[in-house]
């Protein structure tokens, strides 16, 4: 399950025709290394256009890449999304999505992230896989929500993922709480399921902990976000300004964003 945030990632990509094909990627100003899905991405598009390149490619978001805000998926879809567009490849919406969903799992840096940001709103993946391949049920939230997250810092997803134990441990833990989701699709309880669901994979650090407990306390249910020692609460926007004092008591930055019903789309 998964909820997409206003915030997002803004790519944008510029193309020029050369003898020697090169692609540089940057976040929020940042270079990537040649391991980035967005680099595969590119690399893909290279194969499928025939043509040689010279990509430059810059991803912009108000939040951190490595954090769990999907960053990654989010930035590989929207990069098919407009490298399709650039090249005039007339690849439908969902295959380009498919490709990046494609690249990600290869790349191990998530699994599901790119269905989830294709769709926008509150998604459960019911089957795995990309979108018109996978299941997704989407529930559109009220307008009058927002998300406060913080981070404290990475996890590595890549290494997440090759741990076979906790794949197992994360798939086991997910299946019966997808279904008892599925039978009180609210906003509060996907909340609490996801709670449920942070607990039993056993990421969450101490200091994590404490501020969760700390919010609990306050009448808050808030959860970690997969994959970074980090949390979100989805909450009416009037109760924002006081989850965000509590976060800050414990040493985060918190921020605060709407909600993405749309999902990834050209601009």
């Amino acid at each position: 399950m998964g909820v997409a945030l206003g915030t997002g990632v803004t790519t944008m990509v510029s193309l020029r025709r050369t003898r020697h094909p090169r692609i540089v990627a940057r976040f929020n100003g940042d270079q990537l290394t040649t391991e980035a899905v967005s680099i595969e991405v590119a690399r893909r598009y290279c194969e499928l256009d025939g043509r040689s390149w010279n990509t430059e490619i810059s991803h912009q978001s108000a939040v951190r890449s490595g954090l769990g805000y999907g960053t990654s998926g989010s930035g590989a879809l929207s990069l098919s999304l407009a490298l399709n567009e650039a090249m005039g490849l007339s690849l439908s919406m969902p295959e380009a999505a498919q490709i990046a969903h494609l690249c990600e799992v290869e790349c191990k840096t998530g699994l599901g992230t790119v269905a989830s940001v294709f769709s926008g709103g509150l998604t459960v993946r019911t089957a795995p896989g990309a979108p018109e391949i996978g299941q997704l049920r989407k529930l559109n939230l009220p307008s009058s929500l927002s998300v406060v997250s913080a981070s404290f810092g990475p996890i590595s997803t890549r290494r997440v993922l090759a741990d076979h134990h906790l794949k197992k441990t994360i798939n086991a833990c997910g299946q019966a709480l997808i279904q008892k989701f599925l039978g009180d699709a609210s906003y509060s309880n996907f909340m609490t399921i996801s709670r449920k669901f942070s607990n039993c994979v056993g990421l969450m650090s101490s200091r994590l902990r404490r501020a969760v407990s700390a919010l609990d306390l306050s009448g808050y249910t808030c959860s970690m976000m997969m994959l970074g020692e980090s949390l979100f609460c989805l909450l009416p926007h009037e109760d924002g300004a006081r989850v965000e004092a509590i976060l800050r008591s414990h040493g985060l930055t918190p921020t605060t964003s709407t909600l993405s019903q749309s999902g990834a789309h050209l601009i």
